[in-house]
């Protein structure tokens, strides 16, 4: 038992010195490949700040000994290849809590406290409380790599006969590292820093909370004063980041930049025509102590909804999604949480309008309204303050004297851009003597273009339209009617409907990672990425239950037959094919690098390797072709009629079979793409891990559509597959049980 405190820091510091460093850098062998690793960094395709103590370690690769607790949490968390904990990064794990990122997070945590701990504060009681904590993360750790090595060297640690000094003195070292490396912010996130809080945490959330305050501002004038302390904060903010990055940077400079910059005719155009579309945000009505701020556009799809339910009477549209936007709330983190565990509380005795959930960036309320609730200013007034009075009671922050709160519709409306320059094309049927006199067609005319400027939801209505008219073609034969009757060029889902949602849930100790996923008739087939490796096979209503063990972490998955499925092991550059029949694998497939995404189709697999090429294989392994891709890594592949389509994490690339690339499909929002599929109109889906969204595009890339989001289970979404012979989409979320179904509907051709 140690005896001094001087030996009790020195013990703990010995592990943190060569035990943790042991731990995180077996976690990252697991997840990734030195060799791989090394290419990553050779091509400058890292996507972190590195020291230049680490820029000097990354240049040993494949050797990874020397690697830091802080060198491995970056590139396990920076090159997405864990999944964050549960508490979020930077917060404290519950005890409940126990994935490789939460005991990842803990290592970080345990090594903070040491190092900020003076000699005399460390206690006996804590110091064995210390050693049970990293007990039980090693065997964990272990369980998940399925080996030994953490334990052992956490023993072996645990009686080595150390200097106290030799070891005090190497702690020193690692201290000063880790306060130049940056923390939390000081008074923790979701909080605004003081003024003298200058540590590279408060500058983060000094740039989130200027950002939440830009974004949702419900006054866009700024006037000279105003706008100079914004910039003044923001170039103390470039300055700091400068010298905490050891002046790599030139945040300060490109920020006068922005300041003080002459635009050019081209950039003053630009800007001219955003300030002309902004919302022109006012405030609409109070009822105290809230002010209801909304803009025109919410105005003129208030417009479009009233028409649509005094014309057609709402028929197919019985509630529409709205945003409800706090301008300053002190306690995000925590009111949020509050909120959402509340929702049946809160929904309980309203009538026409229902919170769904509430999310991050101030905060942001997501709630469903009955379409009649609209027809009235007054009704809308009513219900909105009615529901805003539910929720303050529910917030257990102190109310100030006003709030103000802004109003977005989130649904999608068609809106016609009067500076696209593309045209739209009208199709109608109409009866030939319509066409008999000028003044017949000019009526009719003049009736069907009074009927679309009243169903417009206001963009465009005081400019002029220019409309033509093509040749009209009278012939009758079958030929020319299928051609008058040919398909629009892109045909997205008008409905997506929850048919199934199952839980896959195993025993209560096991952890699942599920990757991918199938469906092969009433069967579903899951991957298991986690140290089990295994698939997870089941019926369709979530019965009949059985596991395939498998010698390899399987993670992409593709149907061969009816009995077949192909699996992609990244690492282990193996291909398994396996018979979910028997559980079989017939047979094993070697690549020569790392194997991502797998897609089926004509007796060839189209794998995606590691090397910025697809490799076209057939079923024994032998190479058809190899086709290159202009990507340093993609992930996943679904091969489309006479096309391929694959994606990495910002994007979506459709190409010709050959690889030619035809169209690229990208959006800021989604950055974190992991899985694709597709179906027989074309029609590309991908899941979003971090937006939690299932996005649609069509197979020309120019249109999209998210339909499906966190409201409708989403966390983490990863595997994802679309049943062609039922129109069924199978999606599954990344470290939950939750697996599910929903029926994909068209428009009827």
């Amino acid at each position: 038992m140690s005896v001094t405190p001087e030996d009790r820091q020195a013990r703990l510091g010995c592990v943190i010195l060569k035990l943790f460093p042991t731990i995180m850098q077996s976690i990252l062998k697991g997840y990734t490949n030195p060799r791989g690793l090394r290419v990553k960094f050779q091509l400058k395709d890292i996507r972190t700040t590195l020291t230049l103590s680490e820029t000097s370690l990354m240049e040993h690769l494949p050797n990874i000994e020397d690697f830091t607790v802080e060198l491995c949490y970056k590139i396990l968390r920076y090159e997405n290849l864990i999944i964050e904990p549960a508490c979020k990064w930077g917060n404290i794990p519950h005890d409940t809590e126990v994935e490789i990122s939460d005991d990842i997070q803990r290592i970080i945590n345990l090594t903070n406290e040491v190092i900020s701990k003076e000699c005399g504060d460390i206690s006996e009681i804590y110091y064995n409380e210390f050693l049970e904590k990293t007990k039980d993360v090693t065997k964990r750790v272990d369980g998940h790599l399925q080996q030994d090595t953490c334990f052992k060297v956490f023993t072996t640690t645990s009686s080595l006969d150390i200097n106290p000094a030799d070891i005090l003195q190497e702690l020193a070292l690692v201290q000063k590292v880790n306060v130049s490396a940056g923390s939390p912010s000081t008074k923790g996130w979701g909080l605004y820093p003081d003024k003298g809080d200058i540590k590279l945490g408060d500058d983060v959330e000094r740039m989130r909370n200027y950002r939440n305050q830009t974004a949702h501002r419900t006054n866009i004038s700024i006037d000279k004063n105003e706008f100079e302390n914004y910039f003044d904060h923001f170039r103390n903010i470039g300055r700091r980041m400068d010298l905490n990055f050891f002046r790599k940077t030139n945040y300060e400079e490109t920020i006068i930049l922005h300041k003080t910059c002459r635009m050019d005719i081209q950039m003053q155009i630009k800007y001219e025509n955003a300030l002309k579309e902004l919302e022109n945000i006012k405030l609409r009505f109070e009822r105290t102590p809230i002010k209801f701020y909304w803009g025109d556009s919410f105005d003129k799809s208030l417009v479009h909804l009233r028409s649509i339910m005094q014309d057609e009477k709402g028929k197919g549209r019985p509630k529409v999604r709205l945003q409800i936007i706090f301008q300053s709330e002190a306690d995000v983190e925590r009111t949020i949480d509050i909120l959402n565990s509340l929702k049946d509380e809160i929904n309980e005795g309203l009538s026409g309008i229902q919170f769904i959930v509430a999310k991050k960036g101030c905060i942001v309320l997501n709630v469903d309204l009955k379409l009649d609730m609209l027809e009235t200013d007054e009704r809308l007034q009513s219900v909105l303050a009615l529901f805003m009075a539910k929720i303050l009671e529910h917030m257990m922050t102190s109310i100030a004297e006003s709030i103000d709160i802004v109003m977005i519709l989130v649904e999608e409306y068609q809106v016609w851009n009067k500076t696209n320059a593309e045209s739209v094309s009208l199709h109608f049927d109409v009866e030939a003597d319509l066409f008999e006199t000028d003044d017949k067609m000019e009526k009719e005319l003049k009736q069907i273009s009074e009927s679309f400027c009243k169903h417009f939801n206001g963009s465009g209505t005081n400019s002029n339209i220019t409309a033509s008219l093509l040749p009209l073609s009278l012939e009758t034969t079958e030929e020319a009617f299928g051609q008058a009757q040919s398909p629009i060029k892109y045909n997205l889902p008008v409905s997506v409907t929850l048919q199934k949602q199952l839980n896959i849930r195993l025993s209560e100790n096991e952890s699942l990672f599920m990757s991918g996923c199938i469906k092969m008739y009433n069967t579903l087939v899951l991957t298991d990425a986690s140290y089990n490796k295994r698939l997870i096979i089941c019926k369709v209503d979530g019965t009949g239950i059985h596991l395939i063990p498998l010698s390899h972490k399987p993670d992409y998955i593709t149907k061969v037959d009816s009995n077949t499925v192909a699996v992609s092991c990244i690492y282990d550059r193996t291909i398994l094919i396996i018979n979910i029949s028997t559980g079989d694998i017939s047979s094993k497939i070697n690549i020569s690098c790392d194997c991502h995404g797998i897609s089926y189709d004509a007796n060839n697999l189209y794998v995606v390797a590691g090397d910025r090429t697809i490799r076209v294989i057939d079923m024994t392994g032998n190479s058809i072709r190899v086709v290159p891709i202009p990507l340093h890594y993609a992930f996943d592949i679904a091969v489309q009629r006479d096309r391929l389509v694959y994606i990495d994490t910002k994007a979506i690339y459709f190409c010709s079979l050959d690889g030619n690339l035809m169209w690229k499909f990208e959006n800021e929002k989604y950055k974190s793409l992991r899985h694709v599929t597709s179906d027989d109109e074309g029609n590309v889906y991908v899941t979003d891990r971090n937006t939690n969204t299932v996005v649609v595009v069509s197979d020309d890339a120019k249109h999209y559509r998210e339909i499906l989001t966190e409201s409708d289970g989403l966390n983490k979404p990863f595997g994802i597959h679309f049943d062609k012979r039922e129109n069924v989409l199978l999606v599954n979320n990344f470290n939950e049980e939750k697996v599910f179904l929903f029926d994909i509907k068209r428009n009827v051709k």
